[in-house]
């Protein structure tokens, strides 16, 4: 009912509004003001505002109390303003720039002067930070700072971390201690999300940007905008967007290079990391102009980049071949293999010397057409092809490693290639209808491709050989996760504002939609995997018809016809909204708004699974697989003001509060459809006496082959009948300052509740049946991880691994304090330095399978309960300076320096024990008990079959005290639980610097320009090693590993094992210095030649 009532609410307001217009996402500036002469406000005042460099016009009058409007105008300069009235004097204004969202106030006052109307021209200064469209936390990134400052990756995250909240966690940013999945990204408009989330931003997988830095004129962050037309996130809001031709031609040729020879080799406290060899490269252009002369523009950019890496650096033995990269295994002994694999058709490949592939290649395209001086028409396209190459997956091999290694040498076939591909086409235009209304359209279409593809071609089990210690040997075959596995997303959009200015109120009538249609396919193991105790075992099944492999496992499909089933999603948001930012004096401007969105989910690869809607889980409750979220309409109300103290623009006091509307990636909502118990039929066999090795896929595929209705084993996953998208609650104050000397100084402070997060149950643990641990750790131990679990199942008793439920929790929260000083010298250049103190508690940090979103989150009781604890995201202390300076010099040579400087905290990490404490089916997620004393833990040596510890109990227990005491987390949490994400790393400060050296001069009025630049990434690090080297957790999880029930006291026993076992090293300190890239200094040539 609710959803016919909105959309009937929808059509009307459609109907009534007339045209679509304004885009949720800014990607214009506007300006505004009161024309006056002496007697007070003039009615009908000529308004005309040039873009000079294009000479894009807008024009519009004053109304009847003198104010006048002008939306959607070109971001950048220089702008000039004219005012005009018969029997007055013309006036002038002159504006520098409009940054992306900004809304500048020009009042003019007019002087009447029948005999002398000659014009008046006067040059005017608009800030960035003073002025009334400010409300909460932003960040404006500029033209100059994406110029200039240093960028290894070349891309916007090398330049959003200017935000003063920022974080970077697993490649992707945050804000304000939230979790990344809850940004919107959007360009020019269109959004640029990754909205499945299998990967936090477009291109991470393959590690490419899919645009060109040099193609955009600016990056806004908005973490708190009050504007009610902004919306889809509960993290930050990014919004780019690309430059625009001019009259005059422009462009640009680039290079960059990158190797091995310009990362530092690491070599400090008797650890050695020399760098493999790698070649980076990369070419791009950008070239705009003119079509028609201040009517009809273009804008070009590419980029190609190429990277290559060594497969491995490890080769395998041969006689009289020593070193620390010469693994176990013999090359007589894989030559052979390779031999005998090609003689079955298959070839895996190499085992050494091969290389690793990284391409991408991107292009965009823009025109401009400005259609009369009110209506203008942008359309543009992004283009995005990208491939890696990556090493076979570890999970489930052979002692948890199937890569390269001392012990074993894969074959290259046993890898993968991902493709991440792009299409997007975007739409807008703008159109002043009169001096009271106007309008702006955008539609867009993205089509996002996603797919493996095998480095060995064409169809083959995947094949594990072991050692006689159980480590891998070799590998060969299809990677297991590679069949089928393909991600096809399209995203349809469309956004309109109807915006009225009436006297002081600009009213705004809102429109957005955004459709999402996923095609997702997944199925480990679908072509088979083996695994041999040895290369003779292989040859025994392969030849003889042996079957004595180890374990032998498969998935299929149990569809009808036999066809592969993907899992198909469909997600559609509505949103309407109305708000009034009503300038109530010359100093105060407030904005309220109320946006409703309806979100409807639905499937059409759903089928019912009528063997679980028969089951009872745990407190009665039930699930169908075939039911999505019932739809929702979730409402955001927003204050925001601004407050000008005093009228003489040097304080400013802003803020707002208001709900905020996200979305949850879409493959949370897609695990529904993909572990349902009726569309894959699965067997994994220890010891199978009937599975002897075979090179045709299908051999096994229909051998006791179940149907839909009589799977006995498998995992569900479903959402809750009442689940919401996100939402928080987020309030914001700030204070600007003008200071001495020409410097805004800014405090503020940002608060986040959750009202709508995600978290997961897993409703197949009976949490109702345990009993407490006995001694000083209490927490529940279950009497069965599974209510339906393993034995003799049946279809009507099936064999559920995991039940999970995604539901929502109120639970949650972020605050921020920040404290910014910033200074902008002529030309554009700055130096800005910021502190920002973080508490960020989550129930939930992310992830991409429903079943590790469950057990990934770390407890020490109910793994069900929805308990809060420290964000992954959470960095509590983060100090930046950044700084572009430019001097120009012999009239044709330019030297540009630009840093940027962090010193922040490190990763978060958990203290848990080994093993499954609390029988929840779950290793490595129960965190640890921290002893008081000797009396509150029972350790026991750490025997295994490969390790011998003779340590007695009182000796492990002085050398756990010790590492507890000079460990400052834990000796305050003596007593208590460890807490999820409660260790920190260190704190560590880098320094990057970029130098660009120019040589240019004019030919026919042109500057050209040659620049060759500099950047050095760590830049401390170059200079003492010691510096901007962070640190790891040396074990964190498994710090202890749990052996089972003390039979004397009925208290559990734990054991401490060695940091290294041969040489019978005791855990001493809690960290080691890491030695990965980020831990070395770095540097990267170009070269540009531009023209302007």
């Amino acid at each position: 009912m609710k959803k016919h009532l909105f959309l009937f609410l929808l059509t009307t307001f459609l109907m009534l509004g007339g045209q679509l217009v304004r885009a949720q996402n800014e990607t214009t500036a506007s300006i505004n003001g009161l024309v006056a002469d002496a007697g007070g406000p003039i009615a009908g005042a000529s308004v005309i505002a040039v873009h000079e460099p294009s000479g894009t016009r807008y024009a519009t009058s004053t109304r009847s109390d003198g104010r006048y409007n002008i939306p959607a105008m070109r971001i950048g300069g220089p702008y000039s303003i004219t005012v005009s009235f018969v029997g007055y004097k013309s006036n002038t204004d002159r504006i520098e720039k409009l940054a992306l969202s900004q809304n500048a106030t020009l009042n003019v006052k007019l002087s009447e002067d029948a005999n002398n109307l000659s014009e008046v021209t006067v040059t005017a200064t608009q800030s960035k930070v003073f002025n009334s469209g400010r409300t909460g936390a932003a960040q404006n990134i500029s033209r100059t700072a994406i110029q200039n400052l240093p960028t290894l990756n070349r891309s916007f995250t090398d330049f959003v971390k200017l935000t003063p909240q920022f974080s970077v966690q697993f490649g992707s940013p945050s804000f304000a201690g939230r979790s990344n999945v809850g940004n919107n990204f959007t360009v020019d408009g269109a959004l640029f999300n990754n909205a499945f989330g299998l990967q936090g931003t477009i291109g991470s997988q393959t590690g490419s940007q899919p645009i060109n830095m040099d193609a955009f004129e600016e990056i806004n962050v908005n973490i708190a905008p009050y504007d009610i037309r902004q919306s889809g996130f509960t993290g930050a809001a990014i919004n780019a967007v690309t430059k625009s031709g001019t009259n005059e031609f422009q462009g640009t040729l680039n290079s960059y290079f990158r190797n091995q020879d310009l990362v530092n080799d690491y070599n400090y406290a008797g650890l050695k990391a020399p760098v493999t060899n790698f070649n980076l490269k990369g070419y791009g252009l950008t070239l705009g102009g003119p079509i028609i002369k201040n009517k009809l523009f273009f804008f070009l950019s590419g980029e190609l980049e190429r990277r290559t890496d060594p497969g491995t650096g490890f080769v395998a033995s041969r006689d009289g071949s020593t070193g620390p990269n010469v693994s176990q295994v013999k090359a007589e002994n894989l030559d052979a293999l390779s031999t005998y694999l090609q003689g079955l058709g298959y070839n895996p490949g190499p085992y050494q010397n091969y290389a690793l592939n990284t391409r991408s290649d991107k292009l965009s395209a823009k025109v401009d057409y400005n259609i009369d001086d009110k209506n203008t028409l942008s359309l543009k396209y992004f283009y995005f092809r990208s491939y890696k190459d990556i090493l076979p997956s570890n999970s489930g091999a052979p002692a948890n490693n199937r890569q390269p290694s001392r012990q074993g040498l894969p074959f290259q076939s046993a890898g993968y290639g991902i493709n991440n591909n792009m299409d997007n086409l975007n739409l807008e235009f703008r159109t002043r209808i009169s001096n009271t209304i106007s309008n702006q359209l955008t539609v867009g279409f993205n089509n996002m491709n996603d797919f493996r593809e095998s480095k060995g071609g064409k169809p083959f089990p995947l094949v594990d050989i072991m050692n006689s210690d159980g480590t891998s040997s070799t590998a060969f075959g299809y990677e297991p996760f590679t069949a089928f596995n393909t991600l096809k997303t399209k995203v349809y959009q469309v956004t309109d504002n109807l915006n009225i200015y009436a006297g002081r109120h600009e009213i705004t009538l809102g429109f957005n939609y955004e459709g999402y249609r996923t095609l997702n396919g997944f199925a480990p193991n679908y072509y088979g995997a083996y695994s041999f105790k040895s290369l003779d075992d292989f040859y025994s099944s392969a030849k003889n018809g042996v079957s004595n492999a180890a374990n032998y496992s498969i998935q299929y499909s149990v569809m009808p016809d036999g066809s592969f089933p993907y899992a198909k999603t469909q997600s559609n948001i509505y949103g309407l909204y109305v708000q009034d930012a009503f300038t109530i004096s010359d100093q105060f401007k407030l904005t309220a708004g109320l946006r409703a969105d309806l979100t409807d989910i639905s499937s059409s690869s759903t089928l019912r699974n009528e063997n679980v809607e028969n089951l009872s889980f745990v407190n009665g409750e039930k699930i169908d697989v075939s039911r999505y979220p019932k739809t929702a309409i979730l409402w955001s109300p927003r204050l925001g003001f601004n407050w000008n103290v005093n009228n003489e623009g040097k304080t400013q006091v802003r803020g707002g509060t208001g709900l905020f509307t996200g979305r949850p990636p879409l493959v949370w909502i897609s695990n529904q459809s993909s572990n349902n118990g009726v569309q894959f039929g699965s067997e994994s066999i220890a010891n199978p006496t009937n599975r002897p090795f075979t090179p045709d896929v299908d051999a096994y595929r229909n051998v006791n082959k179940s149907t839909a209705s009589s799977n006995t084993a498998y995992n569900l996953a479903v959402t809750a009948p009442d689940f919401k998208f996100m939402q928080v609650w987020r309030s914001n104050l700030a204070v600007d300052q003008k200071l001495p000397g020409g410097i805004n100084g800014t405090i503020e402070a940002l608060y986040s509740k959750d009202i709508n997060s995600v978290y997961f149950r897993n409703v197949n643990l009976n949490t109702n049946d345990s009993s407490p641990l006995v001694g000083a750790d209490n927490r529940p131990v279950y009497k069965s991880s599974r209510i339906y679990g393993p034995g003799t199942p049946t279809p009507a008793k099936p064999n559920i691994s995991d039940a999970i439920v995604m539901t929502n929790t109120n639970k949650g929260y972020s605050l921020s304090l920040t404290g910014t000083l910033s200074k902008e010298f002529k030309g554009g250049f700055f130096a800005t330095a910021g502190y920002t103190y973080t508490d960020s508690r989550s129930v939930n940090d992310g992830g991409t399978i429903a079943q590790s979103m469950w057990r990934d989150r770390q407890v020490s009781g109910d793994p069900n309960s929805d308990a809060m604890s420290y964000s992954t995201y959470m960095v509590k202390s983060r100090f930046i300076a950044s700084l572009v300076y430019r001097k120009e010099y012999f009239n044709h040579l330019g030297t540009t320096v630009s840093m940027f400087y962090q010193l922040q905290d490190g990763l978060r990490y958990s203290y848990t024990y080994g093993g499954d404490l609390n029988n929840d089916g779950l290793k490595g997620n129960d965190l640890i008990y921290v002893p008081r004393n000797k009396s509150e833990i029972i350790l026991v040596p750490e025997i295994t079959d490969k390790t011998t510890d003779l340590r007695t109990p009182d000796q492990i227990w002085a050398q756990l005290d010790s590492y507890i005491s000079q460990d400052n987390y834990l000796n305050k949490r003596r007593g208590t639980y460890a807490q999820r994400n409660g260790l920190v790393g260190n704190m560590v400060g880098t320094l990057d610097l970029r130098i660009a050296q120019d040589l240019f001069t004019s030919v026919s009025n042109k500057k050209h320009s040659l620049q060759i630049t500099f950047d050095v990434f760590n830049f401390g690090n170059l200079l003492n090693k010691t510096w901007g080297v962070p640190k790891f957790a040396n074990r964190a999880n498994g710090l202890l590993n749990y052996k089972g029930i003390d039979p004397l006291t009925n208290k559990p026993s734990f054991s401490f094992p060695y940091m290294d076992a041969t040489n019978a090293s005791p855990m001493v300190n809690s960290f080691s210095s890491s030695i990965d890239e980020t831990a070395r200094w770095r540097m990267q040539f170009g070269v540009k030649y531009r023209f302007n």
